[in-house]
């Protein structure tokens, strides 16, 4: 029942007008028509709801309940049923004998004529007078559309003076009986689907648990055009659940695997469908998702290859085009009607009966046509790429498709480095062709992110070797793919690979500075200086590598050997993505704009850990973080990277317990011991021990710089000399702008950033300190300005502006922790409570966990325990919330912050 009730939420427009029609007297039939799933029925259990307090009696024929409905076609059974059970309700004298007449004479036409006889008519009027006799009745019919002939017995109703409403589903109408039903009916409404921020609250009850917040927007993407529709979704994240996609991680309800397809449930209407065409249909829609559409000029080879006429392909195409399985495009491409649609259609196809459908359409284009004889070059080497091994190839089609794949490097690089691919694996591993095809297919793999199609090629290396010429190739493939999977290789011979030691680097491998250990103890390759490897991405393999290692003078030493310029703006931001291991950024800026920065995977997800905490966009980042955590990859340098920012982020918003558990499971890896110091320091000062952050901080701080772990050192001293000033301790304060002034400076921004900050707050210089804060805000990292705000209002003439903008960065993070600190700097100065300037709308940051919190599912109870605040306290600010906002229910509330509805109120 809640989830009926929830179903109709976000349904204002329809019961609006639905509360119009039914408010008019006599006899009414109107017709609520929408897809399956889409909530008719909900719908129509609202209309119940709407019209019982005014004392309307209600029959409810649930017409598509019963699975032998197709044997009533004209609803007589279900009728006479509905009366029989809910007779108490009416009473109406002579209503025994009007029901045993229609009764009779169902039995009297026989299973033949579907129980209708002429003397029917009558029969049902008499009925439908006596039911309504004493007060208004209304017939609510539910899945009309399952009875062959619904009209007859609703419009008896209706001419009777019932009100009826009945829903079908939407493609119907072209069967007989609904289109005269349509045709009677005084008014047909369509039944549309819901906002996304209805839906996404929908999703949230559903689930009971707390949701990722990546979860309703993957269900977005894949669902498209019917992520609208509350069926299909609530029946895909079902599907997800039973799959082990969606499972519970840290009190989330998260999406395992979020780079692999979204499927709808095989159970779905448009599915079914499909089936009842045949397996032909079936097949052919299999076909179409494996091959991501097909146009029209295509069908032919197509049928072709199945063994089929064109003409029945053809004819079953229309027929998924008119069931609205398919869709097709205004350039007549046909393709499926979603994403997730398309994944199970493909998942039933097979992915081994695919790879052998493009390679038998390729054969047939070779066989046919050739290169030469009228065949798009593009399409064929498609089909060949794709088609993999299957497809056999002789030397000029190797030619050919490798001179194809350098014309299209430019335009399509995509296509490109499939083709590549595909060429590579058929040219001899030990030849010169096979070196030079390698070296475009790192270059292009890195300007594509496509780093899977690597795997093959470490896997041949382990399998036939390799020229010799290409083996620091073969091993940067290696690095590029367990950096950006984070997976190490299966392969014996190619985990060696990643156990050599970095050139200039001392004895310490890659695989010790990624994965935390060697592969393939007691064995490695050898390695040639990195000036030896060909290539522009291979050329810049010691700058990686430096970056990688985390050793701030080596980077700089790299940058000017690989060509850059020192310093400069790119250098600064090689060093602070260093500092936090972000080695999407770092190849980013090392490589240049060939570099795509990747969408998923290890360094993906990384990179969006780092770009959201810098953004104060956390609840994005810590999303982030846990899809690491449950991306089934090794634990990488990345991971315990994560952890650490997580750690912060629950610090700094009050959930200290969390912050606990995540500061324990990043390992004491030496390449993050700074970011490890950094990470304490913070979770001691907001948990209220600032003396000890500060010890902490001036006891690491000198032991890290005589290491050499200089790396992000700045921002470690920078964090607890402001925590050292906001708690007046100021000979701590001195201590640490003194072990700043002892940082290689070397003309780094990072360090002059610092030394300004910390001059500016120990010797309360504002001048210095607004330089830093200028610096701190230029480069976009949101969470030290607002560390800096809060410690520079401590001493500033005004500090008014200082909190105003430090408030603001704490609403935004959502940051309590901070926010309470930011009360006490505020109480301290004797200035009113900052507001942000020109948001007189901006909800209290308190105030937004809590609707964050109840889109999340919790209790108020659970609330309060969360924010440390009384269960009547969470109860306080719901009212003044629901006064401020017009909403009625903490569900309305969710949504309506959802749809940014909510900063449009005024406080």
């Amino acid at each position: 029942m809640a989830r009926t009730r929830a179903a109709v939420r976000g349904r204002d427009h329809e019961l609006t007008a639905l509360r119009t029609a039914l408010a008019t007297d006599g006899g009414r039939l109107i017709v609520l028509r929408g897809p399956a799933g889409i909530g008719r029925s909900a719908l129509l259990d609202a209309v119940g709801r709407l019209l019982t307090p005014d004392g309307v009696r209600i029959l409810p024929l649930r017409l598509g309940a019963r699975p032998d409905s197709g044997g009533d076609p004209f609803a007589l059974d279900a009728l006479v049923r509905t009366v029989r059970e809910h007779f108490e309700q009416f009473q109406e004298a002579g209503l025994t004998e009007a029901l045993s007449t229609v009764a009779q004479l169902r039995d009297a036409g026989g299973p033949d004529g579907g129980g209708w006889t002429p003397s029917m008519v009558a029969a049902l009027d008499s009925l439908f007078d006596t039911i309504g006799r004493q007060e208004r009745v209304a017939v609510l019919a539910d899945d009309v559309h399952a009875v062959a002939e619904p009209a007859p017995v609703l419009t008896a109703a209706r001419r009777s003076g019932c009100l009826v409403v009945a829903t079908c589903e939407e493609g119907a109408e072209r069967g007989p009986g609904i289109a005269e039903l349509l045709a009677e009916a005084d008014r047909m409404m369509t039944i549309g689907p819901l906002a996304d921020d209805v839906v996404e609250s929908l999703v949230r009850r559903a689930v009971g648990a707390r949701l990722d917040e990546a979860v309703p927007s993957a269900l977005r993407a894949a669902l498209g055009p019917l992520s609208g529709n509350p069926g299909t979704v609530l029946g895909t994240l079902e599907e997800l659940r039973r799959g082990g996609r969606l499972i519970s991680f840290r009190g989330r309800l998260c999406l395992r695997a979020p780079e692999e397809p979204v499927a709808l449930p095989a159970d779905h209407p448009l599915l079914r469908r499909a089936a009842s065409l045949g397996d032909p249909a079936v097949r052919l829609l299999g076909a179409i998702a494996v091959l991501d559409g097909i146009g029209l000029d295509d069908l032919p080879l197509l049928a072709e290859t199945f063994g089929a006429s064109p003409v029945d392909c053809g004819r079953l195409l229309d027929l998924l085009i008119e069931e609205g399985v398919l869709t097709a495009g205004p350039q007549g491409r046909v393709s499926c009607r979603c994403p997730a649609l398309a994944a199970t259609a493909a998942g039933r196809f097979g992915a081994r009966r695919g790879i052998t459908l493009h390679a038998s359409i390729a054969e047939r284009l070779l066989a046919r046509h050739g290169w030469d004889g009228g065949t798009d070059p593009v399409v064929l080497a498609d089909h060949i790429a794709r088609g993999g091994a299957a497809v056999t190839l002789d030397d000029d089609t190797v030619g050919r498709l490798l001179a194809l794949s350098a014309a299209a490097e430019q335009e399509e690089p995509e296509r490109a480095t499939l083709w590549y691919s595909a060429a590579l694996r058929r040219l001899p591993p030990r030849g010169p062709e096979h070196a030079r095809t390698l070296c475009r297919l790192l270059l292009l793999v890195v300007r594509t992110g496509r780093y899977e199609l690597l795997r093959e090629v470490l896997t041949r290396y382990a399998e036939h070797g390799c020229a010799e010429e290409s083996l620091d190739e073969i091993r940067l493939a290696a690095v590029l793919v367990a950096l950006h999977t984070g997976e190490p290789p299966a392969e014996r011979a190619v985990r060696s690979l990643l156990d050599a030691p970095f050139p200039g680097r001392g004895p310490t491998a890659f695989s010790e500075w990624w994965f935390g250990r060697r592969l393939a103890p007691g064995t490695h390759e050898p390695v040639r200086p990195a000036e030896a490897v060909t290539g522009a991405v291979a050329g810049r393999t010691d700058l990686l590598s430096a970056a990688l290692c985390g050793d701030a003078g080596a980077c700089e030493r790299a940058w000017r050997n690989s060509g850059g310029t020192a310093p400069s703006p790119e250098l600064d931001r090689l060093h602070r993505a260093a500092s936090v291991a972000d080695m999407a950024d770092v190849a980013r800026l090392v490589i240049g704009a060939d570099y795509r920065v990747p969408l998923t995977g290890v360094l993906g997800a990384y990179h969006r850990v780092v770009r959201g905490y810098v953004d104060a966009n956390w609840t994005q980042a810590m999303s982030a973080v846990r899809e690491l955590e449950l991306s089934g990859a090794e634990d990488t340098l990345t991971h315990h990277a994560a952890r650490l920012f997580a750690a912060d982020m629950c610090a700094a918003r009050g959930e200290f317990g969390q912050a606990a558990q995540w500061l324990a499971a990043a390992a004491p890896a030496p390449r993050l011991e700074v970011m490890r110091t950094w990470a304490r320091v913070g979770l001691a000062a907001r948990t209220g021990d600032d003396g000890q952050a500060v010890r902490m901080a001036l006891l690491d701080g000198p032991r890290l710089r005589r290491a050499g772990l200089h790396t992000g050192l700045s921002f470690l001293l920078s964090r607890a000399v402001r925590i050292a000033v906001l708690s007046d301790d100021l000979e701590g304060a001195a201590e640490l702008l003194a072990e700043i002034e002892l940082l290689p400076r070397e003309d780094r921004a990072d360090v002059r950033e610092s030394l300004l900050l910390a001059r500016g707050l120990v010797d309360r210089d504002l001048g210095y300190a607004r330089s830093a804060t200028d610096l701190t805000r230029e480069r976009g990292d949101l969470p030290a300005l607002l560390e800096s705000c809060l410690a520079v209002a401590r001493f500033a003439e005004d500090p008014r502006p200082w909190l105003r903008e430090a408030h603001t960065l704490a609403a935004r993070c959502g940051a309590s922790a901070l926010l309470e600190r930011l009360r006490v700097v505020t109480r301290e100065r004797g200035v009113p409570a900052p507001r942000a300037r020109g948001r007189r709308d901006a909800l209290a940051v308190t105030e937004q966990r809590i609707i964050e919190l109840i889109g999340e599912g919790l209790t108020n109870r659970q609330i309060a325990l969360r924010l440390n605040l009384s269960e009547k306290t969470v109860e306080n600010y719901l009212t003044r919330l629901f006064a401020r906002t017009g909403c009625r229910s903490r569900v309305e509330l969710a949504a309506a912050s959802l749809s940014g509805r909510l900063t449009r109120t005024t406080t």
